[in-house]
C-alpha cells in the first residue's frame, strides 16, 4: 500500500467507511428475514456477499474498477484467514489505486472495515460457491439499496455521480 497520500486511494477509502455506516442498520433487517448465523458474535457476520455486492455497485458507480471475490475452505484454503483457520468470505478488489477492501472482517475479530494491498496473506481467492438464489438476492438488494443511497447522498449535499 502507499503513503496514503494517492488521492484515489483516500477516496476509496472514505467510501468503504461511509458504506460500513449505510449497511449497518441493513444487517438486522436481514438477520432477521433470513436468519442469523448460529453463534452470531457480530452484526456483519452472514452479510459479506451481501454487503460485498453494494460496495461493488457503489465503487462501479463512482467509476472504480471493482470486482468481487470469494474464497471457500470448502474448495481450497481459500477464503480469510482467521486465527480459527480459513473461513468463507467475500471481498471487493479494486485495481486502481489497486487495494482490497472488506467491509465486515469483524466478524472474525479484525477491524470493521480493512483497506489493505491485493496481496494480504489473509484473502485467498477461491469460487463463489454460493446458490443461485443467494446470488439473485445479493442483486436485489444491491440495486434496492443504491437508490436509497443515492437519496441519502442527495440529501446529505453530496455532489457524487450517485447523486446526479
Amino acid at each position: 500500500m502507499s503513503d496514503g497520500s494517492d488521492p484515489r486511494l483516500i477516496a476509496v477509502t472514505q467510501l468503504a467507511y461511509e458504506v460500513r455506516a449505510f449497511l449497518e442498520p441493513q444487517w438486522e433487517r436481514w438477520h432477521q428475514k433470513s436468519g442469523s448465523p448460529e453463534g452470531r458474535r457480530t452484526m456483519s457476520e452472514g452479510t459479506c456477499g451481501r454487503s460485498s455486492r453494494f460496495l461493488y455497485a457503489v465503487l462501479k458507480a463512482e467509476g472504480f474498477d471493482a470486482e468481487m471475490a470469494f474464497g471457500s475452505p470448502v474448495e481450497c484454503d481459500c477464503g480469510y484467514n482467521s486465527p480459527e483457520g480459513w473461513k468463507g468470505h467475500c471481498w471487493i478488489e479494486v485495481r486502481d489505486p489497486a487495494c482490497l477492501i472488506d467491509l465486515t472482517a469483524d466478524q472474525f475479530g479484525a477491524a470493521a472495515v480493512i483497506v489493505t494491498s491485493l496481496d494480504d496473506p489473509r484473502y485467498i481467492r477461491g469460487q463463489d460457491v454460493a446458490g443461485p438464489g443467494w446470488r439473485a438476492e445479493r442483486q436485489r438488494l444491491a440495486k434496492a439499496m443504491m437508490k436509497q443511497w443515492a437519496r441519502e447522498r442527495r440529501e446529505g449535499g453530496r455532489d457524487t455521480a450517485l447523486g446526479a
